[in-house]
C-alpha cells in the first residue's frame, strides 16, 4: 500500500467530530491523514440531522473522492459505497486481524524470526490467509513453510486453529446429464467424478442420482463466491467430459 491515498479507494475511518455541515474522520490506513466528509457525501437520502447519521468514535467505511498530499487531506464519501463494497472491505480488514493475530503468538513463542520465515514467502495479507485456511483445513504447515522448524510449525498450526475456523457455504443444484452412446452410463460415472475431483482443500464436492438422468450436485466451500466458482467448475468439467461421448449436460429448472 502507498503513503498516499488514491481516489477511489476504500478505508476505514474513525469519526472524530462531527459538525453540522461534515464530520472529521481519522483514517486507519493513513495515520497522519485528516479525512473530511460533506454532509452531501453522508447519505444517498436527503440528511436532515448529520448526527442521526454519525456520531464521534464510529468507525466505518469510506471510499477516497479528492486528495490533497501536501496538506495530508482527504475528502470522503459514504453514499458512494456501495454495500457489496462494505462488506468485502469490512471482509478485508478482519481477515488481515486474524493474520496480524496469528503472527504475534507465533513471534512471542517463537520470536521474530519464525515470523521473517512466513514473511519470506509472502507479505501479501490475502495471500497469507489463504495459506492459513488451507492449513486450518488440515493441510501440513511444511508444504507451505518448509523453513519453519517442527516447533514453529505446530505453534503456527494451533494459532490458526485458534483464530481460523473454516466455515462450509454450500450451493445444491439439480442437473440433467445425458448420454446415448453405448456406454453412457459409464461416461455419465466418468464425468461425476472427474467433477468430484476439482474440491480443494476445505472443499467437497458430491453428484448423486436422482433418477436418471436427473442428477443432485452438492458443492461446499469457505465462502458463497468460492461455492459459486467451483459449481461453476464442476458444470463445465461434466460439460467438458460428457461432449466427448456425444452427451450433454443442463441445469435442472426450479
Amino acid at each position: 500500500m502507498s503513503n498516499v491515498p488514491e481516489v477511489g479507494e476504500l478505508v476505514i475511518g474513525r469519526v472524530k467530530e462531527v459538525k453540522d455541515y461534515g464530520a472529521y474522520v481519522e483514517i486507519n490506513e493513513y495515520p497522519g491523514y485528516e479525512g473530511f466528509v460533506h454532509v452531501s457525501e453522508v447519505s444517498l437520502k436527503w440528511v436532515r440531522n448529520i448526527r442521526e447519521h454519525l456520531k464521534e468514535g464510529q468507525r466505518t467505511v469510506f471510499k477516497i473522492i479528492r486528495v490533497n498530499p501536501a496538506a495530508m487531506q482527504a475528502d470522503l464519501s459514504i453514499r458512494r459505497v456501495s454495500q457489496r463494497e462494505r462488506m468485502e472491505k469490512l471482509l478485508e480488514v478482519k481477515k488481515a486481524a486474524k493474520v496480524r493475530r496469528v503472527l504475534k503468538v507465533l513471534e512471542e513463542a517463537s520470536g521474530p524470526q519464525a515470523v521473517e520465515k512466513i514473511y519470506a514467502k509472502t507479505r501479501d495479507i490475502d495471500v497469507l490467509y489463504d495459506i492459513f485456511e488451507q492449513i486450518s483445513a488440515d493441510q501440513p504447515v511444511k508444504q507451505f513453510f518448509p523453513q519453519l522448524d517442527d516447533k514453529e510449525s505446530e505453534t503456527l498450526r494451533r494459532a490458526i486453529e485458534n483464530e481460523i475456523r473454516v466455515r462450509e457455504h454450500e450451493i445444491k443444484r439439480d442437473i440433467i446429464m445425458r448420454c446415448e452412446a453405448r456406454r453412457g452410463v459409464m461416461a455419465i460415472r466418468e464425468a461425476a467424478a472427474a467433477a468430484e475431483e476439482l474440491a480443494g482443500p476445505g472443499e467437497s464436492v458430491e453428484i448423486r442420482s436422482k433418477g436418471a438422468p436427473i442428477y443432485g450436485v452438492l458443492v461446499k466451500s469457505s465462502t458463497r463466491e468460492k461455492s459459486e466458482e467451483l459449481l461453476s467448475k464442476v458444470l463445465e468439467k461434466c460439460a467438458e467430459v460428457l461432449k466427448k461421448h456425444g452427451g450433454v449436460v443442463e441445469v435442472k429448472a426450479a
